[in-house]
């Protein structure tokens, strides 16, 4: 995309990577983008977060359908519509390889309300993967679009069934024969993170090879990789082609990226100093236990958040060294205000 371009897309909201304007996603990251880590991002400056989407922790489908029970404990955001209260849509993620199980949990979702469906083939859990699912399917493109087509053809027409995957399971060589069993099975977009399966999270990114599944399939694609920083989405968009993008853990080194990209807060305005985020962090804290989070498992999650943080922002390392022997809400947050004063 070039520069010109990118100015004139980036402060309109795309309600799909389809749509004009400039589509960002809230990656599904298990154990960390629940219903209340979405509500809290989109949340963020009155609601003017600057997310197009969220996708939902994914819901595990085995041989048997998810009950309703389950969909809405992964995405309770069905019980208003399938949208956070500040109005962004969730999509329902599933994941499993029983076409016919997840074509049923999909119609199911969309009787609940959900906004669209995502299937997730890019899960590189071995757990996940040693029982047919996520990353494992990667290396069969055959049932990718077995399932693709069984859940396009379970939910109604209007409703989108997007894909995410990775690059391929040990190499990006295949990603063209994987996009196009995803574009045969009649997905409405496809996502890909930038890495293969036996990478994990290991670094390098290979952005490229996204560009490669979207013009070898010519759907909609979505990126997404280690898209950090407003730089990271820029330097992402020239070696991909992509205009639509996935940010997971760049939401937790930076939760304001998203106004950023739109250009609704200046990139150097210190937004994301510790005091900035310690607000945040008692916020969500304060959320996670009235949802009923237990103590321990509150204190956990804003570590967690902090761990990641601490990754990118050296300035932060120091804190989380401090709190994450801590036991205490108390305690931490004692130590967090000492570090925003």
């Amino acid at each position: 995309m070039s520069a010109a371009a990118w100015q004139a897309v980036r402060a309109v909201i795309a309600g799909s990577p389809a749509s004009a304007g400039l589509f960002l996603a809230l990656a599904p990251m298990d154990g960390v983008t629940d219903a209340v880590y979405r509500e809290v991002i989109t949340d963020l400056d009155g609601g003017r977060s600057g997310v197009s989407a969220c996708v939902s922790e994914f819901v595990r489908v085995c041989r048997d359908p998810a009950p309703a029970k389950v969909l809405l404990a992964h995405c309770p955001e069905l019980a208003r519509g399938g949208h956070t209260r500040a109005g962004v849509p969730v999509l329902v993620q599933l994941l499993g390889g029983d076409p016919a199980a997840l074509a049923a949990t999909a119609a199911l979702a969309a009787r609940l309300g959900a906004p669209g469906v995502d299937l997730n083939f890019g899960c590189p859990a071995k757990t996940v993967n040693n029982h047919d699912g996520g990353a494992a399917l990667l290396r069969c493109p055959a049932r990718i679009y077995g399932i693709v087509a069984a859940v396009r053809d379970a939910v109604p027409a209007a409703l989108p069934v997007s894909v995410k995957i990775r690059v391929g399971w040990d190499s990006s060589e295949g990603i063209e024969e994987i996009a196009a069993a995803v574009r045969g099975g009649g997905a409405s977009w496809l996502t890909v993170h930038a890495r293969t399966r036996t990478q994990g999270y290991a670094p390098p990114v290979e952005w490229p090879a996204i560009g490669r599944a979207r013009a070898s399939c010519g759907l909609p694609t979505v990126a997404n990789g280690d898209l950090l920083a407003v730089a990271d989405v820029a330097a992402c968009a020239a070696q991909s082609g992509c205009s639509a993008f996935m940010i997971g853990r760049g939401s937790m080194v930076d939760p304001w990226l998203f106004a950023r990209l739109r250009g609704w807060r200046a990139e150097d305005r210190g937004d994301a100093g510790v005091a900035a985020l310690a607000a945040l962090w008692r916020d969500y804290h304060e959320r996670l236990r009235a949802a009923g989070v237990s103590p321990g498992r509150a204190l956990c999650r804003v570590k967690q958040w902090l761990r990641f943080a601490a990754e990118r922002r050296a300035a932060l390392t120091s804190l989380f060294n401090e709190i994450k022997i801590l036991d205490r809400w108390e305690d931490a947050l004692a130590v967090i205000d000492a570090a925003a004063a």
